[in-house]
């Protein structure tokens, strides 16, 4: 970029979902736009890496959820890159085939008492949230249960937060509408084709916004951009950490908004073996030694040769606060719990996602402390009619989604 500002209609910060969502609609329109990524390539939250030649792994998103109003669902089928579909049932998603539970597998029984016990919970949670009653998760179901662990484990795998930190409402304001689908080649390769043909400027951090004038002057890595309006889908991670400067201060409402919705831990694992390990295995099965918190393997997922590890919530931030070396041991000794002979765990290759220290996210996706139902709408509603506001964290129904972040940054190009 030269010297000389460059002058648009509407800039769109941030390339992933939702930018890449509002530079499609705007491009369709007709309109004259920009997108300013900060990052070296676009798809945001959503990024496949490859294991080994024809092994991708997802380090964000990884299901095509709701497909009766998601569009990447159409998008995906399109580009033949639908894989498989999960169950039907909700309740289903908070259990698995094998439990392994102080030195001993588990009868089989278990996944039906594990499922009935996850049922009467969110029955509890849905009746009380109807009642009108707003507090946490953990203040609403049966904590004592012997299945509760098991119930923390798989909702921070979804929720990127533990039960305690969550309103209530903003969870079961979430609408599963259909089967989830997996993506073949990876959801982040999806977006990446998805957003193959807008045009955007990379390696372009904004620094500074000032909307104190009849023009919004951004300041970036590469020079000055003025427009007449902007639409903002950076995540509220990089938002609350002020990573943009805005000239006058955002409003106290927007920024009681972002404080609502902070962003979740999730750590995605792959883990592959030098020797034959994964041949001994359930498919879908975990591990809860005495004394610690269970944790969840899907081995060879989708016939890929390796095993999937996913945590959230307050364990996948203190993976991240220790370090790869630290997560990957901690991990092992789960496994030696049912593989005693440690030689047989010695790693091949392994990934470990890292997006509370990503800069252009600091965080997985974002959930809504208790008390702050109405946080979503509020980060949605636009500045002066000049600073619209896009992205997962601000929709309602389809939250911490990309298809929610998608409809989100295709609402706000329709306001501009």
């Amino acid at each position: 970029m030269s010297n000389r500002p460059v002058e648009t209609d509407i800039a769109i910060v941030g390339a992933g979902a939702a930018g890449l969502a509002a530079a499609h609609r705007l491009q369709a329109a007709g309109r004259d736009f920009v997108v300013l990524e900060g990052s070296h390539r676009i798809g945001g939250r959503a990024y496949t890496e490859l294991l080994r030649d024809g092994e991708p792994f997802d380090l964000g998103a990884h299901w095509i959820h709701s497909p009766k109003v998601n569009p990447m669902f159409d998008f995906a089928r399109r580009e033949r890159a639908l894989l498989e579909e999960e169950d039907e049932d909700d309740s289903e998603f908070y259990t698995v085939d094998a439990y392994f539970e102080n030195g001993a597998w588990l009868p089989d029984s278990a996944s039906d008492a594990m499922a009935d016990y996850v049922r009467h919970q969110f029955d509890r949670v849905e009746r009380a949230v109807a009642a009108g009653r707003e507090s946490s998760i953990y203040e609403l179901i049966d904590n004592d249960h012997r299945w509760a662990p098991y119930l923390y484990l798989f909702f921070g795998q979804d929720y990127t937060c533990d039960v305690d930190e969550i309103s209530a409402a903003d969870s079961v304001s979430f609408e599963h509408l259909g089967n989830d689908f997996a993506v073949g080649d990876g959801f982040g390769a999806l977006l990446s084709r998805y957003g193959a043909d807008v045009p955007v400027q990379l390696n372009e951090a904004v620094r500074k916004v000032d909307w104190s004038g009849e023009k919004v002057v951004l300041d970036t890595a590469k020079g000055t951009v003025l427009a007449n309006k902007i639409i903002l889908t950076v995540s509220t991670g990089v938002l609350a950490h002020r990573q943009i400067e805005f000239v006058p201060a955002l409003p106290a409402s927007k920024l009681a908004a972002i404080e609502s919705l902070p962003m979740g831990s999730c750590t995605r694992i792959a883990l592959s073996f030098a020797s034959d390990v994964l041949d001994r295995w359930p498919a879908d099965f975990t591990v809860c030694p005495d004394g610690q918190v269970p944790l969840h393997f899907r081995n060879r997922p989708f016939g890929y040769n390796y095993v999937e590890v996913v945590t959230g919530g307050r364990l996948a931030a203190w993976m991240e606060q220790s370090g790869e070396a630290a997560t990957l041991d901690y991990v092992t000794n789960y496994l030696a719990e049912i593989e005693t002979d440690r030689r047989q765990l010695q790693l091949d290759r392994h990934i470990v996602s890292a997006w509370d220290n990503d800069p252009w996210t600091l965080g997985s996706y974002s959930y809504a402390r208790p008390g702050k139902l109405d946080a979503r709408q509020q980060l949605g509603r636009s500045v002066d009619n000049r600073l619209l506001f896009a992205g997962e964290a601000a929709i309602v129904g389809q939250q911490a989604t990309v298809h929610g972040a998608i409809t989100s940054g295709q609402i706000a190009a329709a306001a501009v």
